[in-house]
């Protein structure tokens, strides 16, 4: 192969690679959920997460919005945001729901959309209460 065909053939490799990077990134297949899955245990005596005794408070802890709903309920969701992958996802009790501070969207509990810009669901995550151990896990 003569130097010319090799560098001819290697700038339509470069493109390629450039093009299939730039399709990717605006591809709406892309996951929120952490890798490796989420299993951890909060203390709710513990003054860091006191503020899940009280309905309608929430904290983020190990990249999770973990909330007590304003009905008595415990849940979790990832705090990265579908929509541009920022972690900006907090709980509203007003809405009782999760919200984007960075561009509004607004999930269910479920983690489903209720509006955009985000087009797809943000990971939710099972949570169990053993006394004072809350346990949140995938």
């Amino acid at each position: 192969m003569e130097r010319r065909d090799f560098l001819a053939q290697l700038g339509i490799g470069a493109a390629f690679a450039l093009t299939a990077t730039c399709l990717h990134s605006c591809s709406k297949s892309v996951t929120t959920s952490p890798s490796g899955g989420v299993d951890f245990t909060l203390n709710l005596n513990d003054a860091a997460n006191s503020a899940l005794k009280t309905d309608g408070n929430y904290i983020v802890a190990n990249d999770v919005v973990v909330a007590k709903t304003i009905t008595g309920d415990y849940v979790a969701a990832t705090v990265v945001c579908s929509h541009q992958q920022l972690k900006q996802v907090t709980y509203d009790p007003t809405a009782n729901n999760y919200v984007c501070t960075h561009q509004g969207s607004r999930f269910n509990l479920q983690g489903g959309v209720v509006n955009g810009p985000a087009a797809t669901s943000i990971a939710v995550y099972k949570t169990s209460l053993t006394g004072t151990s809350l346990r949140v896990y995938s």
